[in-house]
C-alpha cells in the first residue's frame, strides 16, 4: 500500500528550519519544498516523462507562495499528460522571452543612435548635426521605437513622402541615407536582417536629382562691392571676420564656421584641416597670406580663451551658428538668388580658372575636389602646395587690387 503524503501548511513551511544537511518537505504528487543548510526554501517538482524521472525548478519561498506552488504542479500535470515535457517547455519559453526582450532593445532609434555616437568622431560636427536633427524631427517619430527588422520599405517611403510634401528634397535625400546607413551598420553587427532602404529607388519618390550651382558674382564691380559691404558690415564683430576669411580662402562654410585655433601653425603660415572635417575625409592644408593671417591675428584679441577662431556671440565655447553667415549676407542686402557664403568657392573658381596662369590640377586642388587617382589622392597631402601658396598669393593681390582699385 502506498504511503500516504501528508499536504503541507504555510505554517509548517514557515516554522522549517535549516539542518546541517539540505533536505525535503513533500506536499504529494511530486512536488516538495527543498530547505537547505542554509535557509533557503525552493520548489521543486519531481515527475516522469517518457519513462525517465525529471525535476523542475518553480521558484522560492515566500515568492511562490504554497498555494501557487500548488497551482503550477497542477498546470504542468495536464502538460505531461498531453505529452508536454514542462523543462524543455521552460527553456523554450526563456529562450523566447530573451528574443523578445532583444527584438524591443533592438530598435530602430537605439541602434541609429548606437552607430551615429560611435562614428561621431570620424564626421564634422555639421555632419553629427545634421544627421541628429534629421533624425528627431523626421525620423524616430515614425519608427523609432520599432524592432529595427520590423521597419519595412513601406515605413521609409512615408518617411520621404511627408518630407517632400514640405518641399525638403535635400533633406528627403540626406535622411534616405542615413536610414540606410543605420541599417548596413545593424546588418553588419547581426542586430538586422536586412537593409529595406535598398529596395527603395530614390529617383522615383523624389525625381532625378538637378545640379545647382550656387549664386555667385564674378564681376570685378560686384566683388569690390561685396568686400566693401563685408568690411561695412557693422553687426557681430565675429561674423564679418568669418565672411572676409571665406572671401580669401573660399573654404566651405562650415570649415570657416567651426575652424580652431589648434588648426592654425601662424609659423609655417597653414591652416590644417583634419579630415573629419572635409567633405574628402582627407586632411586639408589651406596656405595663408600676410592678409589672412592678420585678420586670424585680430580675432585673437575678440575670441579670448575660446577654442573656435569665431565663436558665437552668445558663447564663447560654442562656434558660430549655421545661419549666422546666411542672415549677414541678407542684412547686406543680397538675395539667396544672388549671393550666398557658398558662393565664394565658386567665385573663386570662375576667376581663378578665366584669369591665372595656374593650371587645372592646382585650382582644383586648392577647392578641395578630387584632383589624380585615389592613390596619389591619398598619399599626398601637400601636392601642389608650393603652387597653391603662389595661388593664395595670387588671389589675396587680385581681392586687395579690387578695394584699392578707385574705378
Amino acid at each position: 500500500m502506498a504511503r500516504l503524503t501528508t499536504p503541507l501548511s504555510d505554517t509548517k513551511i514557515k516554522t522549517s528550519k535549516p539542518k546541517e544537511k539540505d533536505y525535503k518537505l513533500s506536499d504529494g504528487a511530486g512536488l516538495y519544498l527543498l530547505v537547505t543548510k542554509s535557509g533557503g526554501k525552493h520548489w521543486k517538482l519531481k515527475y516522469r516523462f517518457e519513462g525517465k524521472e525529471k525535476k523542475l525548478s518553480l521558484g522560492a519561498y515566500p515568492s511562490i507562495s504554497l498555494y501557487k506552488a500548488r497551482e503550477l504542479r497542477d498546470k504542468y500535470k495536464v502538460d505531461i499528460a498531453n505529452g508536454i515535457n514542462p523543462s524543455e517547455a521552460k527553456k523554450e519559453n526563456k529562450a523566447a522571452l530573451l528574443i523578445q526582450n532583444e527584438k524591443l532593445s533592438n530598435t530602430f532609434e537605439n541602434i541609429a543612435m548606437e552607430r551615429l555616437n560611435k562614428i561621431q568622431d570620424t564626421i564634422s560636427e555639421t555632419h553629427y548635426k545634421g544627421t541628429l536633427r534629421g533624425f528627431i524631427n523626421d525620423t524616430f517619430p515614425y519608427i523609432g521605437k520599432k524592432p529595427i527588422d520590423d521597419v519595412t520599405a513601406k515605413d521609409i517611403i512615408n518617411i520621404l513622402h511627408i518630407m517632400m510634401e514640405r518641399g525638403v528634397t535635400n533633406s528627403a535625400k540626406k535622411v534616405y541615407q542615413a536610414i540606410g546607413k543605420t541599417f548596413k551598420y545593424a546588418v553588419a553587427n547581426g542586430k538586422a536582417e536586412r537593409n529595406p532602404a535598398s529596395d527603395i529607388e530614390l529617383s522615383e519618390i523624389i525625381g532625378k536629382e538637378v545640379v545647382t550651382h550656387y549664386p555667385t558674382i564674378t564681376d570685378d564691380k560686384g566683388i569690390k562691392n561685396l568686400l566693401i559691404s563685408i568690411n561695412d558690415y557693422d553687426g557681430e564683430y565675429s561674423t564679418k571676420q568669418s565672411l572676409l576669411l571665406l572671401a580669401y580662402t573660399f573654404v566651405r562654410p562650415s570649415n570657416a564656421r567651426l575652424a580652431l585655433w589648434n588648426e592654425i601653425d601662424f609659423k609655417a603660415k597653414t591652416w590644417n584641416i583634419p579630415a573629419k572635417k572635409m567633405k574628402t575625409k582627407d586632411d586639408f592644408i589651406v596656405p595663408l597670406t600676410d592678409t589672412v593671417l592678420a585678420l586670424l591675428e585680430d580675432m585673437k584679441l575678440y575670441s579670448s580663451d575660446s577654442p573656435y577662431i569665431f565663436p558665437s556671440i552668445k558663447s564663447k565655447t560654442t562656434a558660430l551658428s549655421d545661419g549666422a553667415l546666411r542672415g549677414a549676407i541678407r542684412r547686406m542686402g543680397y538675395t539667396k538668388e544672388e549671393f550666398t557664403p557658398h558662393g565664394f568657392r565658386a567665385m573663386f573658381s570662375t576667376i581663378a580658372h578665366e584669369k591665372s596662369n595656374f593650371n587645372y590640377d592646382v585650382i582644383e586642388t586648392q577647392l578641395a575636389h578630387s584632383v589624380g587617382n585615389k592613390i596619389s589622392q591619398a598619399y599626398n597631402r601637400a601636392k601642389y602646395l608650393d603652387e597653391r601658396k603662389e595661388l593664395m598669393q595670387w588671389w589675396s593681390n587680385y581681392l586687395n587690387n579690387l578695394l584699392e582699385n578707385d574705378n
